[in-house]
């Protein structure tokens, strides 16, 4: 993967928006991006645009889903209750994204205002990130779907994961990866048991890093780069506990109940078929699903080559919380 880190990596940069996109940026910055993906702010001409380069080797299949679900939610009938979506800007011959010979693809995005994470009233954004999730889902759930199970994107998750090797990991988490991958498989076998509903898309990483916000109100929805389908007051669950989580706690996964709460009233007054009394009372089930979740994200892109778990993200507590939590 190229970065902007480098004045050769910034001229390979430049020579492929000029080639794909006909630009000839008069400036590039690095912006926060995750473990997988890296962005970079474009300046051409007074215009602003946002460069996405993804990790080497990414399906085309996932390519083509993320451009399919954009183009969908670019023509809904909810487009305005909902914020800035990402939109992709076409190359020269009408593509949505460019193949760099590494394997790595790069996409072009019309620029969107706003501050990724949660502004200073913490809760104030979680709710309106609620808010902003029903109006998406109310979105996606207009797409044809071709899934019947609710787990369906994190049992493929879990699959994927499953059937690669054991990426490099501290000694301590090496040891106990294969409990881990059987510990998730059990939580997921058992929630198939008890979890219904209808299946539709989803977002499939919604939390406030790829929200921007203006203020406390969420401005735009960044990176549906992991869309997938499955039960959406599920992902409504998985939101509430990335908005609420403390992501400082390595011992073990730790919420605030109330900005939990708040939000799933939020999302509830918006979306008049959640179902809150149930998502309430299987709390703690949804929670070790969650965990499990954000385990098979890091581990997947540990695999890859783009990360090496470790503390103070999160990750370490849902993993101690899966290991130290009774067995589904």
């Amino acid at each position: 993967m190229v970065n902007a880190t480098s004045r050769s990596d910034v001229k390979t940069l430049e020579s492929w928006l000029h080639r794909h996109w006909n630009l000839r940026p008069a400036r590039m910055q690095a912006l926060s991006s995750g473990h997988t993906n890296k962005t970079y702010l474009v300046e051409c001409d007074g215009a602003r645009a946002v460069l996405r380069v993804s990790w080497s080797g990414k399906p085309v299949e996932q390519v083509h889903r993320e451009a399919s679900i954009l183009g969908h939610l670019g023509r809904s009938r909810t487009a305005p209750m909902l914020p800035a979506l990402p939109r992709l800007r076409p190359t020269v011959d009408a593509q949505s994204g460019v193949q760099a010979p590494d394997g790595s693809w790069l996409h072009l995005f019309e620029h969107i205002d706003g501050s990724p994470g949660l502004p200073g009233d913490a809760l104030a954004g979680a709710l309106d990130a609620m808010r902003a999730l029903a109006h998406l889902h109310a979105a996606l759930a207009a797409i044809p779907a071709s899934e019947s199970a609710p787990l369906a994107w994190l049992s493929a998750r879990h699959a994927r994961v499953s059937a690669r090797a054991m990426p490099s990991l501290p000694a301590d988490l090496s040891s106990r990866y294969d409990t881990m991958i059987r510990r998730i498989g059990a939580h997921l076998d058992a929630a198939a048991r008890w979890l219904t509903g209808p299946v539709h898309w989803l977002h499939g990483d919604y939390h406030a890093g790829n929200l921007l916000y203006v203020g406390h109100a969420v401005n735009g929805v960044l990176d549906f780069d992991d869309v997938g389908q499955g039960a959406q007051w599920l992902e409504a669950a998985f939101a509430l506990f990335a908005l609420s989580r403390d992501a400082g706690r390595d011992d073990r996964f730790v919420f605030d109940a109330q900005r939990w709460e708040t939000g799933l009233q939020a999302y509830a007054a918006t979306r008049r078929d959640a179902a809150p009394d149930w998502m309430r009372d299987n709390r703690a089930a949804l929670m070790a699903l969650f965990c499990a979740d954000q385990t098979l994200i890091h581990l997947e892109a540990a695999q890859r080559g783009l990360w090496m778990p470790g503390p103070g993200i999160g990750f370490l507590g849902g993993w101690r919380q899966l290991l130290d939590g009774a067995t589904p």
